[in-house]
């Protein structure tokens, strides 16, 4: 039996045979009451941001240490006088002061890069940012000067590595040569990639090793010079040194160490880059359009950077966005050309730096796409 139209409950039967605007109206009420409804609730529970004053940020924002110590880093070039370090002592001494103020790597990278008036020294802070996140627990507020050594004579190749550990008595000895290690000359720390046999299938079984470059037995030696930002050191180690078995990191050589690096230095080295042109952007009051645009860029290769760095989805977003950086560098190049400056020349030098290994970052995209490509064809593998 239909109810009556007059009562409060009608009936789907009444409600359809009502005209089309009437019928559009008690589900506009109710949308706008469920809208009401969320925004009380937000309102309630996260959105005090929305207030004018008195803001306090979520219990979950305010535990989180990286995300203040990032914010803490951008405000504090945003808000300060314009720097220029030009040489490697200035800058340690600059990234000392900054671990008791920054305690995250990558923030100290924000602000080295942004004070930095060379790219190499820009550079320096986003590749110690990669090392600390690289290898966690071991250095996790990136206080130890570190060199990481996997490059020889063949390269960094996995089938490369021909620097050794092998049994020795109680622990081990390692023993080879590495070729190439940035900021080797100032490292008291040694992250050292050796093989320590074979695996099943006939690829190296890698190790990291960590050595004190004080060690007994290891002994730096030159290396090659580049066409490009001649301020950051590199040099070479030779090994022959008895190390203890807890000096052998835990995991994979490989895959929890040399493949990942790659993917955690591109990503830190964007960070790097990115603060270093908000920097000139500031040095030469280039607007703020381009303080913009710079900031944003950091702050989402800050946030690729702490992705997993085996996945093929950060694969994909790092180079999304290494094709974005590039874009606005391109175009800011036009504008910074027409200042020239002993720092556009400085530029013109050094910014080679950044297409180092790009064969291999156009390999990892190419991997990654073939793999997204594959789950989306068969999404349950």
């Amino acid at each position: 039996m239909v109810k009556p139209a007059g009562n409060k409950r009608n009936s789907f039967l009444s409600y359809a045979s009502a005209p089309q605007e009437s019928r559009r109206l008690p589900a506009l009420r109710a949308t706008q009451l469920q809208l009401t409804a969320n925004c009380r609730q937000a309102l309630h529970g996260r959105s005090q941001c929305l207030r004018p004053a008195g803001f306090a940020p979520s219990p979950r924002l305010a535990s989180d240490w990286r995300v203040n110590s990032l914010h803490a880093a951008l405000q504090r070039v945003l808000r300060s006088e314009p720097k220029a370090l030009s040489d490697l002592d200035s800058w340690w001494q600059r990234e000392r002061e900054l671990r008791t103020e920054l305690q995250h790597p990558g923030a100290r990278a924000i602000v080295l890069g942004a004070e930095s008036a060379r790219l190499g020294l820009a550079f320096a802070g986003g590749f110690r940012a990669a090392l600390v996140r690289l290898t966690g627990s071991f250095d996790p507020r990136g206080e130890r000067r570190l060199a990481f050594c996997a490059t020889e004579s063949g390269g960094p190749h996995p089938r490369a590595i021909a620097t050794t550990l092998e049994s020795d008595g109680a622990g081990f000895r390692v023993r080879g040569e590495k070729t190439w290690a940035t900021l080797g000359e100032s490292a008291d720390h040694l992250l050292v990639v050796c093989r320590r046999g074979t695996q099943p299938d006939g690829r190296p079984d890698l190790a990291l090793v960590h050595l004190e470059a004080s060690q007994p037995g290891v002994e730096r030696s030159a290396a090659r010079p580049t066409p490009f930002c001649p301020e950051i050191t590199h040099c070479g180690f030779r090994f022959d040194v008895k190390v203890r078995s807890d000096q052998v990191l835990r995991g994979d050589g490989y895959a929890d160490y040399l493949k990942p690096f790659r993917t955690v230095e591109d990503a830190c080295v964007q960070l790097a880059a990115s603060a270093y042109l908000l920097g000139v952007t500031r040095r030469l009051g280039l607007g703020p359009a381009w303080q913009e645009t710079w900031s944003a860029m950091l702050i989402g290769a800050a946030t690729v950077a702490e992705f997993d760095p085996r996945s093929s989805v950060t694969h994909t977003a790092l180079a999304g966005l290494e094709g974005q950086i590039a874009g606005q560098r391109d175009a800011f190049e036009e504008q910074w050309r027409e200042r020239g400056g002993d720092e556009w020349a400085l530029w013109e030098r050094d910014r080679g730096l950044l297409r180092v290994a790009s064969q291999a970052r156009e390999a990892r995209r190419e991997a990654a796409r073939r793999q997204l490509a594959t789950h989306v064809a068969d999404p349950h593998p």
